[in-house]
């Protein structure tokens, strides 16, 4: 990517708040709840809601500090794709590699976000072209979205498996 600003972000123990940073200074924060997927979003004076219909709902409303709807997110959980739409753009959100390590959004030009998440560090790194601090938001729900998931994938058989 050329000409890109970098990212980084770090989960608190639980991964119920992340907290984003541009060159070591706080620019803004994810907070969540992991069993209903909806999370609020806050870059410098920015601020958006992200809400799901359901655990397996294969939608996401994206609204502003108004409440007022901005955009959605429809899943493909077959093809571990998702269509963001955003005003008057859409993207495509999908895994970068087959590994599903790295992550990217992009539209009909191509990438402009690269998301790799660590669980090394519990955060990652977020690459963009655009310094849109919607397209960030974003990003960082995304990501929070598809460690919430994982977590419950392995949770569930586990629980399964306690209670036989």
């Amino acid at each position: 990517m050329k000409n890109k600003s970098t990212y980084n972000w770090k989960n608190n123990l639980l991964g119920t708040k992340s907290t984003l940073y541009y060159k070591d200074t706080i620019i803004g924060n994810l907070e969540s709840n992991n069993w209903n997927l909806d999370a609020r979003v806050a870059i410098h004076s920015d601020q958006y809601h992200f809400k799901n219909k359901g655990i397996f709902n294969p939608y996401t409303e994206i609204r502003n500090q108004k409440d007022e709807l901005i955009g959605d997110i429809e899943y493909n959980t077959w093809t571990n794709k998702a269509t963001i739409s955003l005003i008057d753009r859409k993207y495509i959100w999908c895994a970068k590699n087959m590994w599903m390590t790295v992550w990217q959004i992009e539209d009909e030009n191509g990438q402009i976000v690269e998301i790799r998440p660590s669980t090394l560090t519990n955060g990652g790194e977020i690459e963009s072209l655009e310094n849109s601090e919607l397209l960030l938001s974003v990003s960082l729900y995304l990501q929070k979205r598809l460690a919430a998931i994982f977590f419950l994938a392995v949770l569930i058989p586990i629980f399964l498996m306690l209670l036989h």
